[in-house]
């Protein structure tokens, strides 16, 4: 009987061993499963890379024309609108003095106030106003045309560079 005592504590022993063990190759088994786990997470694949760049590039594409169009309206509200109404006033001086209106904008002398307009080329006939876009406005030869006689304004040219709600 002691042999089969002795068999069985080994036996009780050894399983005690191997459970030892169990537990321990199960603690490892569990972490590196984790660690195994958790790395395509970190990782981005290349279609969600392609994605990302794809929705970026989507976004910019609609965002950078609604900037550029703002930008020309403000440049317009900046530069077109009180100039006009300075040649306007010089224009209506000028008829008071004159009994009629200039036909040419070198008649009203206004090369001071007209020098440092960068986007815009102010023209002036008997009854209309006309600024002409330069290239720094980013297309040269549109034209806004106001006919202070009628109170009237225009675009003429490429009107996809200005659009005609800008104008009052």
């Amino acid at each position: 009987m002691k042999t089969v005592e002795k068999n069985n504590a080994l036996e009780i022993e050894n399983y005690k061993y191997f459970d030892k063990l169990k537990l321990i190759f199960k603690f490892e088994y569990q972490i590196g499963g984790a660690m195994a786990q958790q790395d395509p997470a970190k990782k981005a694949t290349l279609i969600e890379v392609l994605m990302v760049i794809l929705i970026v590039g989507i976004i910019v594409i609609l965002v950078f024309p609604a900037i550029g169009e703002k930008r020309n309206k403000d440049r317009m509200n900046l530069e077109v609108f009180p100039t006009f109404d300075i040649i306007l006033q010089a224009n209506e001086d000028f008829n008071e003095d004159q009994g009629y209106y200039a036909f040419d904008i070198t008649m009203l002398n206004l090369t001071d106030e007209l020098e440092d307009k960068q986007y815009f080329e102010f023209a002036l006939t008997d009854t209309t106003v006309i600024a002409t876009t330069t290239p720094k406005f980013g297309k040269a030869g549109a034209k806004i045309v106001y006919n202070f006689e009628k109170d009237y304004w225009s675009v003429e040219g490429t009107e996809d560079v200005i659009d005609k709600s800008w104008l009052p």
